[in-house]
This record gives C-alpha cells, sequence and structure tokens, in this order.
C-alpha cells in the first residue's frame, strides 16, 4: 500500500522539484529595488548560495570591486537581508573613513545567523550623500533548513507503515455484495461523490487560488487536500454523533475507490491551471503509470481475504481503530517534530484550512436535505463531504518535497487537520451537554412529585 500514497506523492514530486528553484528565483527578482540604480562598483560574495540550518551561523567573506577614489571616504555600504525574520546579519556596515582613499578593493566579512527556516538573499547597498541608493546586482541566496534527525526518520516510518497497513486491511474489507446493494439505489454515495469530488476540488482550488495568489506550494497543497479521499477518522465523528456508521463505511469506501481515478483528473484539469502559473510540466506519463500501479494494495487485500478469511476478518475488525490511531498518531508526531510550525500558521492558513472543511460540511448537508434524507444521513453525509485524509497530504509533501519548502507546505495540512473536527466536537459537547441536562430534569422530576405529595399530605392532615 506504500505505493497508493506514494501515487499521490510522486504525483507532485516532478512538479515540486522546480518549484523551489521558481520560488527562489523569484525571491532574488523581488529582492532587487526598481528605484536603486548601479554604477560600476561590484561585490562577490564567497560562497553565493549558503544552506544554513536554524541557529546556526556562518560567514561570508565579500569583496568590494571598483571603489571610486572620487567618493573621498564619504560613502557606507549597508549588507542588508531581504527576510529579516529568517537571518540576522552581523558586521553589516563598512564605513568609507575605515577605507584608504587610494584603495579601489575592499575585503570584508559578516557572519549570518539563522533564525528561522526559508528562503531569503543578501545583497549590499551603496550610501552617499544626496545621491540616490544604489545595490549591487550580486546577491547571496541563502536557504535556512531544519535540523533534521532521527525523530524525522521515525516520522515517516511510522506514517508509512500505519499508511501501508490501512489500505491493505481497507482491501481485505471490500464486501462487493454491499457495495453491490448500496449501488442498488447510491443516493447517499452519489451525493457524496458530487460533493467530494465535484465540489471540493473547485473549492479548495478557488480558497488556494484568492489567499495564495503568490504562493504556489500553498495553493498546491489546499488544491491537493481538496482532491483526497474521506479519511478514516470521518467514521469516528459519524459513531459519536450517532449519524449512519453503514452509509459512513460505504462512502468512506467508494470515496477511497474513486479517488484513483478521481486525482488524475483533477490534477490534468484544474492543477494544470496552477502548475502554469508556477511555470511547471504536468508529468502526464508518470500519473498514467502510478495510476496503474494502484491497483496493488487492493490486490494484496483481495488476496488476503479469499486465501486467508481468518487475517482478513481481524484487519478488517481492527481497521477503524488503526485508522484513528494513524490520524493522532500523525498530527501528534507531526507537533512533536515540526513545533515550529505554529509560526507558520498565518491567518490565511489558519483561514483557508478551515473554511474548506466547514464549507464542505455546509455543502454536503445542504444536498442531502433537498435529496430528502433522513436527519442521521444527512449529517453523515455532511462529515463525510467536508473531511479530507490529511494524513495523505502530509505523507506527500513529506516525501516528495525538498527542504525547507516541504516543512512550509506541511502547514497546510496540519493546519485542517487540526481545524476540521472543531465543529463536529462542538456539536458532540452541545449534544452531551443537553443530554445530560435532560437525564437530571428526568431525575429531579420524580423527586419533586414526591416531595409535593408529601406536602399536600401535610396539609391535608
Amino acid at each position: 500500500m506504500f505505493l497508493d500514497n506514494s501515487f499521490f506523492a510522486l504525483i507532485v514530486f516532478c512538479l515540486m522539484k522546480k518549484l523551489l528553484a521558481i520560488e527562489t528565483t523569484a525571491l532574488s527578482i523581488a529582492s532587487i529595488n526598481p528605484k536603486t540604480t548601479q554604477t560600476l562598483w561590484s561585490v562577490i560574495f564567497e560562497p553565493q548560495l549558503l544552506n544554513i540550518t536554524m541557529s546556526q551561523t556562518k560567514t561570508i567573506e565579500l569583496t568590494i570591486n571598483n571603489i571610486d577614489p572620487a567618493w573621498n571616504n564619504n560613502y557606507e555600504f549597508h549588507i542588508l537581508p531581504t527576510r529579516k525574520d529568517l537571518i540576522k546579519i552581523e558586521n553589516r556596515k563598512i564605513f568609507g573613513s575605515n577605507i584608504a582613499q587610494n584603495l579601489t578593493q575592499w575585503k570584508h566579512n559578516f557572519t549570518i545567523d539563522a533564525i528561522f527556516l526559508g528562503h531569503a538573499m543578501v545583497h549590499v547597498d551603496l550610501y552617499r550623500p544626496h545621491m540616490k541608493v544604489e545595490r549591487a546586482r550580486e546577491f547571496v541566496r541563502v536557504t535556512v533548513l531544519r535540523n533534521v534527525g532521527a525523530s524525522d526518520i521515525v516520522f515517516k516510518a511510522i506514517v508509512g507503515a500505519f499508511v501501508s497497513v490501512i489500505y491493505i486491511s481497507y482491501g481485505a474489507a471490500l464486501d462487493l455484495i454491499d457495495l453491490k446493494h448500496i449501488l442498488v439505489k447510491p443516493v447517499g454515495p452519489a451525493i457524496g461523490f458530487i460533493g467530494q469530488y465535484l465540489i471540493m476540488p473547485v473549492l479548495s482550488y478557488l480558497i488556494g487560488y484568492f489567499l495564495f495568489p503568490d504562493m504556489i506550494a500553498l495553493r498546491l497543497g489546499l488544491f491537493l487536500i481538496g482532491t483526497t479521499p474521506g479519511g478514516g477518522v470521518s467514521n469516528v465523528l459519524t459513531v459519536l454523533l450517532d449519524g449512519n456508521l453503514n452509509l459512513s463505511v460505504a462512502m468512506t469506501a467508494i470515496s477511497n475507490l474513486a479517488a484513483f481515478g478521481m486525482m488524475p483528473i483533477w490534477i490534468f484539469t484544474l492543477g494544470v491551471l496552477i502548475f502554469k502559473d508556477g511555470n511547471l510540466d504536468v508529468p502526464y506519463k508518470t500519473i498514467a503509470y502510478l495510476s496503474f500501479s494502484l491497483l496493488l494494495p487492493l490486490t494484496i487485500g483481495a488476496v488476503l481475504q479469499k486465501c486467508s478469511p481468518l487475517i482478513s476478518k481481524r484487519m478488517t475488525r481492527f481497521l477503524k481503530p488503526i485508522s484513528l490511531i494513524l490520524m493522532i498518531s500523525i498530527i501528534i508526531f507531526a507537533f512533536a517534530v515540526n513545533t515550529f510550525m505554529f509560526k507558520l500558521f498565518s491567518w490565511k492558513i489558519i483561514f483557508a484550512s478551515s473554511a474548506l472543511p466547514w464549507i464542505g460540511y455546509a455543502i454536503g448537508w445542504v444536498m442531502a436535505k433537498l435529496c430528502k434524507q433522513s436527519s442521521k444521513d444527512c449529517l453523515t453525509i455532511a462529515i463525510e463531504t467536508g473531511i479530507q485524509n490529511t494524513g495523505i497530504a502530509i505523507f506527500m509533501v513529506n516525501f516528495t518535497l525538498e527542504q525547507p519548502l516541504a516543512d512550509i507546505t506541511n502547514a497546510v495540512p496540519v493546519a485542517n487537520s487540526l481545524m476540521t473536527p472543531l465543529p463536529l466536537l462542538l456539536i458532540y459537547i452541545c449534544r452531551k451537554m443537553y443530554s445530560c441536562g435532560n437525564e437530571y430534569e428526568v431525575e429531579k422530576k420524580p423527586q419533586m412529585d414526591e416531595m409535593k405529595d408529601h406536602e399536600i399530605e401535610a396539609i391535608l392532615q
């Protein structure tokens, strides 16, 4: 099953390889101020490309060439970063008074302190009295990375193992007879399919388009969440809220089966627009090949069901607990390994991560009501429509994207996994409080009646 999740991951593998270089190039272009001018002076950085981990300090050697003696030592060179929140520069000013007037070249060492992950540029500006600021064309491209340790390897291994077991179990749990009965009158699954695979991808694309117009990685991350199948936690939440568990399981199964074809379709359609915005090429042959390879985990599960019914039943029995453990484990491990991620939660990421599932709940509920489904089925369809498998999205990002882009992009599915269950948990808590209140009233009423009887008896006596 490792392969089916790798399919989703590898869909974007070729794209994201180029994405890092594109965003870095965009940063270098943005770092040049169009209002500044440049004379014949120039600079040389050594090195020109710098990879540095968070909390690390490195030294850069700067050589300034063609210093004009006519400036009469009345000038300053300032070494400036494009992102002060990512890196800090020490020894960043060079005063002309410290340079002999006849010198045309000067060497200077400065240090870069890495604060937070991301991409930044370091450039040199020349300040002279009553003159426009001049900026050197040369710059240092800095990439701040996170320290990757054993915990990251363990995280990837746990996620990969859990996902593989779940989908093999899913193949073993498939009941073609039950699916046939559901397909005879597939109103609920049809509504869920329309909501999850026709509305949610478009919704995720539009939210990303308006909130992240210049951040291709976040747009793609949100879009991939919108195209993923329903998560196993939807079954758990359906049980907690007294929904239709049978319908939930059937919709989850159909959703996962449909994902094999629907995700490539969306990559070929709306996905192309995202790739075009990033000047990326769509790997058609790779997607087609990997779509075919998705049959492997299902085949393994089906073989287990036929050849070893006992093992198949055991795997099916533990499918829901394993699904719940998977979702909880991914969230816990993601935050344990990536505590830095709280700093990445901008209001746009929080809003996008909340809007996608919450609007999905509303759309699913309205469609089910219009189709005159029961209250339980409406609740179930709403849950299945709004919940996406963020575990797959996190899996894709961790196994495909280069750093630090992977860590930055992970903020979207992690935030989504946190915000998705909030309204459902709120409903669950309110129901519990209401039911407790009713139980209290039910217990209190006989006591009140008994007290009134005693009062009546006392009056009569």
